[in-house]
């Protein structure tokens, strides 16, 4: 497929006659791959790094600071997957990992963000990506839900960094706490266990050191009813959380275990 810049109504349309396709919005806000109207999405909202012109001419923090706490390479995880959408933006532009009216931040961990505070113009352009990322999720996990019977999953992809914690951590939380335990217990499970299988020298733990309260997660939780949306934090093991630097095998490898775990959590649940 050919890599599109659309408008969100286009996207939309395109979603609403089940079309097949790979694009940006026009405002370059987000990225949506759509190879099959299957029953699980992908997700990397904050693998963003961009900030607009006028932004990062503004900004206080260098690139590595921002790198430091966005999700770089998340999107690589789960590249192969028939459904992907991604945050091209920075979180420090607008956070849709944060409800709306706590996404643009003046502060960020203990930092200040802009050298002069932000204009109304800016906050509402940046207000306005932030709400065209949201209907496009809305229309997608609308129409997969009038497709499929069974829960629609959403892998919620995330990385953290494990250096700035004071214990052992684990290489991969799940994050479950605003989940019906009683009701997902089957799906979470089995997702766990999937883990374990495709990361078997990897400590993989549930509510260990986050616990799955993002907006993302809560938005779509808030709205429908049979979707599951499984939090995943992996430690920044696959590169050097202070400068960015990768580590191409560690990438590669870990992409290739997570789509093995999603193959064993479709199956088993």
């Amino acid at each position: 497929m050919v890599l599109e810049r659309l408008t969100i109504e286009e996207i939309i349309d395109s979603i609403e006659k089940q079309s097949f396709f790979k694009a940006v919005d026009d405002q370059y806000g987000f990225y949506i791959k759509v190879e099959s109207y299957t029953d699980r999405i992908a997700a990397a909202i904050h693998d963003g790094h961009q900030l607009r012109p006028d932004l990062k001419d503004n900004c206080l923090l260098a690139d590595e600071e921002r790198l430091y706490e966005e999700d770089p390479f998340t999107a690589l995880f789960i590249k192969d997957q028939p459904i992907v959408i991604k945050g091209l933006d920075s979180r420090f532009e607008y956070d849709l990992n944060r409800v709306f009216e706590d996404a643009i931040y003046e502060t960020a961990w203990g930092k200040q963000v802009w050298k002069i505070p932000l204009t109304a113009e800016q906050i509402d352009l940046s207000r306005e990506k932030y709400q065209r990322f949201y209907r496009m999720v809305d229309a997608l996990i609308g129409k997969l839900s009038s497709l499929h019977e069974t829960p629609i999953m959403v892998y919620d992809i995330h990385s953290y960094n494990y250096k700035r914690w004071d214990r052992k951590v684990p290489e991969l939380n799940v994050g479950t706490s605003m989940l019906d335990r009683t009701k997902w217990k089957k799906q979470i499970d089995n997702y766990l266990l999937a883990l374990e299988c495709s990361f078997p020298t990897f400590w993989v733990a549930e509510n260990n050191t986050f616990y799955g309260k993002g907006g993302f997660l809560g938005h779509i939780q808030k709205n429908f009813n049979n979707v599951l949306v499984l939090a995943t934090e992996f430690s920044k093991y696959y590169c050097d959380e202070l400068t960015g630097r990768f580590y191409w095998e560690q990438l590669e490898d870990t992409r290739r275990r997570l789509n093995s775990c999603f193959i064993k959590h479709d199956t088993r649940f």
